[in-house]
């Protein structure tokens, strides 16, 4: 299983965006996290 996490700035918020590969499965979520995202929820 490969996770990748991009988190980038998109103005006026922080965006957040989680891949999930397993197998041939992919699944992608993405967060916005308004002010700068700390890392407790980053790491949650």
């Amino acid at each position: 299983m490969l996770v990748q996490r991009t988190v980038d700035f998109e103005d006026p918020c922080w965006v957040g965006v989680f891949e999930r590969l397993a197998g041939r499965r992919r699944e992608a979520a993405r967060a916005v996290f308004g002010a700068e995202p700390n890392p407790a929820e980053l790491y949650a």
